[in-house]
């Protein structure tokens, strides 16, 4: 069970990061785009806990 757990938040992890990286790029090319349709704030709380999460 630990290790399903582990590789469920390793892979939200990977999921959180490339949609990080993906509504940046979007930001580059059209300020306001995400940013009028999605609140970032909580993506970008959830994303360093679970990256603690799974380094412990």
């Amino acid at each position: 069970m630990k290790l399903f757990i582990h590789n469920f938040l390793q892979e939200l992890f990977y999921a959180l990061t490339g949609a990080i990286l993906i509504f940046t790029f979007l930001e580059i090319i059209s300020p306001g785009m995400v940013l009028a349709y999605f609140n970032l704030n909580y993506l970008l709380l959830f994303w360093p806990i679970i990256g603690i999460i799974v380094v412990l």
